[in-house]
């Protein structure tokens, strides 16, 4: 099977991930069709390394996606602390300037 894999990477230019799921998906298929296929025998006994691979790689990309998504939660918190420091900013040199101009009046 890995032999299988290997090939849909190199002559299909699968990535790891699309050749797993490729062969996933035409296994699922030909279950669904009715066709009688000896799985074990055609993975050789890898089927559960490429359902650990899968897991795998969804762990991973689970894990990524946290990882991510920590670092938007962080810039946004980042970005809502300087608009406001920005916003009281313009607000107290907008007071200042009014506070000129009144008693530039008096």
């Amino acid at each position: 099977m890995e032999n299988l894999l290997k090939k849909l990477q190199e002559e299909a230019g699968l990535s790891e991930e699309q050749a797993v799921k490729s062969l996933k998906v035409v296994k699922d298929f030909m279950d669904k069709e009715g066709i009688e296929i000896d799985w074990e025998k055609f993975f050789k006994g890898k089927y559960t390394d490429l359902k650990g691979q899968a897991k795998s790689l969804f762990d991973t990309l689970s894990h990524k996606a946290r990882e991510y998504s920590d670092i938007i939660e962080d810039k946004v918190e980042d970005l809502t602390i300087q608009a406001k420091r920005t916003a009281r900013d313009l607000s107290q040199k907008a007071s200042e300037i009014l506070d000129d101009d009144k008693k530039k009046k008096e």
